[in-house]
């Protein structure tokens, strides 16, 4: 009785002393040296210590972040610092803070509500709409945000297996290396100024059976006026026949303004482009695949990339694999091929480490030579 006292009496104090681990660490060993408890009953007490820390900072931090928002307003937000190896580069080894994004949403009414997002890094205001969700099946957003074309443009970067996109839907899907880039001198995100329709149509006992995005847009990527008097469609259509497993497809007709090769001014050029895509998603497994077709002022190109990721851990630590093609101009086969392995280690929530490895095979058109990289990227997210 005498002991069992004791060790309640112990475990209250540490409990008070929870902030300061060390010495519960070193008033733990004392007590062992003058054998008041044993090693296992001192380990017991360490690690219910170590556990309540942990709650206690859990706690604090989601009443921190309460304190902050409201129904009407609420922040959030991710950063990225990232480690480039490169060993064709002038400069092969560098450490940058990649991105840092702040957002914003919030309800202004029921089923209608807001969202914002800046990015800090290279400033720029990438989203901004305003959107009615009365229903599931039907929502309706009007502003800039991610257009309706591609699986993998629909994910953001803090959910993506890879430190950076695909090199196949970059430069196909309105991200860096995009004609878009051309009309306005930005990394774009895969996004634009428009109206959109999506929702998910046809439910099953387990999941949806139909998803849909349609849409009408600008054309000419963030934060850019009009250039020109049309305007440009997006849409996307997704069948899910077995839970986990979706597969469909979508296209893309509008034009870009920008100074084509050969010609002395900007003009307007077509800017087409289709798609199929496929995924598949379990506990432990998630596999994608996607092929682009598209057309930029006559020059047609073609992506195809397929990637899988296993989880070792669920939600904790995964690896994938991916093999990433695209050719730029199908006429004279510049083409190349990215082969891509990595890991992804959770240390809190949706806070990872990540290590990419990547080997690019280029054509002789390319005019590039082969190259080996390596990027680390630790990523937060508040």
């Amino acid at each position: 009785m005498k002991k069992n006292f004791t060790l309640l009496l112990l475990l209250l104090l540490i409990s008070i002393f929870s902030l300061a681990q060390d010495s519960n660490t070193e008033l733990l060993k004392k007590l062992v040296e003058k054998n008041v408890l044993t090693q296992s009953e001192a380990d017991s007490l360490s690690i219910l210590s170590s556990e309540k820390t942990n709650r206690n900072e859990i706690n604090t931090i989601e009443k921190i972040r309460k304190a902050f928002n409201t129904p009407y307003m609420q922040f959030g937000g991710y950063g990225m610092m990232m480690y480039k190896y490169n060993n064709m580069a002038s400069t092969k080894h560098s450490l940058d803070a990649r991105v840092l994004f702040l957002h914003v949403r919030g309800d202004i009414f029921k089923n209608f509500n807001y969202f914002a997002m800046y990015e800090f890094i290279k400033p720029t205001l990438t989203e901004f709409y305003v959107q009615w969700t009365p229903d599931k099946r039907f929502n309706l957003r009007v502003g800039q945000g991610k257009i309706p074309l591609s699986l993998e443009n629909q994910l953001s970067l803090t959910v993506l297996e890879s430190i950076t996109n695909s090199r196949s839907t970059s430069s196909l899907i309105g991200m860096g290396d995009d004609v878009l880039r051309w009309q306005n001198g930005k990394s774009n995100g895969g996004r634009d100024m428009g109206i959109l329709s999506y929702g998910s149509l046809i439910e099953t006992k387990t999941h949806d059976l139909l998803e849909y995005g349609i849409g009408i847009f600008q054309g000419t990527g963030l934060v850019t006026g009009e250039t020109n008097n049309t305007k440009d469609f997006a849409g996307n259509l997704l069948v899910q026949p077995i839970k986990g497993w979706r597969i469909g497809g979508g296209a893309y007709f509008g034009e870009a303004t920008y100074t084509k090769d050969g010609e002395d001014t900007k003009s307007d050029h077509v800017r087409n482009r289709w798609i199929a895509s496929s995924d598949y998603k379990s506990d432990r497994v998630y596999a994608r695949a996607e092929w682009i077709k598209a057309n930029d002022g006559g020059i047609q190109k073609e992506g195809l990339h397929g990637m899988g990721l296993f989880y070792f851990m669920p939600e904790k630590l995964n690896t994938f694999a991916k093999i990433d093609y695209l050719n730029q101009n199908t006429d004279i086969n510049k083409e190349v091929t990215d082969y891509h392995l990595g890991i992804n280690y959770y240390f809190y929530k949706s806070c990872r480490l990540q290590l990419n490895y990547t080997y690019s095979d280029y054509s002789k058109k390319w005019d590039a030579r082969n190259t080996h990289s390596v990027l680390g990227q630790m990523q937060i997210v508040f």
